[in-house]
């Protein structure tokens, strides 16, 4: 069964399938959580309102085919939102206290500690920038998806990457990019 096949059955109020698509959703998700928000408890709350977003609005996706695209707009409207609730970005500061049951979670905090320079240089970037960087670099997004998840025209993306990777240049160094 095809993705949209999935939403479409979703759609007509089926909870169990629903499930089974948020699985396929979750690292994807939380990667991208993460990259905004740089806190496990913050990005699993953004989920967690991104789960029950989609649940209660998935019959206002009128294209099937283009969940994901949906999906990943409500997350990151989850993000911004905890952010200015919080007034600040919240840096990773101890490993110690993840539970070994916890290991993928820990795999992906790891790489992302072993690139913080970078995530720092991503993190210090305004909104416009950053989100372009993270789709388009974390999560492989062509410009033509990042123009529909952030509603800018391909142009702006294109744009905004430049940029972005020219202020990244710049940060990091010639060197690192």
């Amino acid at each position: 069964m095809d993705q949209i096949e999935i939403v479409r059955k979703v759609q007509k109020g089926d909870d169990k399938t629903f499930g089974k698509l948020m699985n396929l959703y979750k690292e994807k998700l939380y990667k991208i959580a993460f990259a905004y928000l740089k806190n496990e408890q913050n990005s699993l709350d953004a989920i967690s309102e991104t789960i029950y977003k989609s649940y209660i609005n998935i019959n206002k996706l009128k294209e099937p085919q283009y969940f994901n695209t949906w999906i990943i707009k409500i997350l990151i409207n989850s993000c911004k939102d905890i952010l200015k609730k919080n007034k600040k970005v919240v840096y990773i500061d101890e490993y110690d206290k993840i539970d070994g049951e916890k290991e993928e979670v820990l795999e992906t905090e790891l790489k992302i500690a072993s690139n913080i320079d970078l995530y720092n240089a991503i993190d210090k970037l305004n909104e416009k920038f950053k989100s372009v960087i993270i789709l388009k670099y974390l999560e492989d997004m062509t410009i033509t998806q990042i123009s529909e998840v952030l509603d800018f025209p391909e142009g702006t993306v294109k744009v905004y990457l430049r940029r972005a990777l020219k202020i990244l240049k710049i940060e990091l160094g010639e060197e690192c990019m």
